[in-house]
Order: C-alpha cells, then structure tokens, then sequence
C-alpha cells in the first residue's frame, strides 16, 4: 500500500483528524515511528510526512515580499488572505 493506493476521502479523514492533533504532536509520534497517533502500515506514515511537510511550510510563508519600483514590499492583501484562512481553521 503507497501513499497513492490511498483514497482521496481516506486522506481527507486522515488530514482533519490530524489538523485536530496538530503538527507538534503529529511530527513527534512519527520521530517516536508512528505508532501511537498515525499508527497502520507504512503508507499512512508517508502521508503523514508529506502532510508536515507541507504544514511547516505553510508556517514559514507569512509574510510575501512583493517587488516593486523601489525594492520590494511587504504584499499586504496577500498577507491578508494568509490570516483569514488560518483564522477559519
């Protein structure tokens, strides 16, 4: 089973489970291998993976410059959007 044998509605259950968990708790049960909050067989853990993956990437992208004529400056309508959506979570 591979991440790809894995069902669009599987992933969606698995994805909101784990935005209730959270990416700390989520990231430390699968260092410790996976066995307590992820569990199940390799595949679910790969996803888990590349769901902190993008998480933490997500937490890095806050703020977006934007080049202008004089350098480049803070995109405020986008930075805007960033909170709403994680304001709605």
């Amino acid at each position: 089973m591979t991440v790809e044998t894995i069902s669009e509605e599987g992933k969606r259950e698995r994805f909101a489970r784990w935005e209730k968990i959270g990416v700390e708790r989520i990231k430390a049960d699968l260092l410790a291998g996976g066995d307590r909050l992820v569990g199940g067989p390799p595949a679910p853990r790969d996803l888990a993976w590349e769901w902190v993956g993008t998480k933490e990437a997500e937490a890095k992208e806050v703020i977006t410059l934007k080049p202008t004529l004089w350098g480049n400056s803070v995109d405020l309508k986008e930075l805007g959007r960033r909170l709403r959506r994680r304001l709605k979570r």
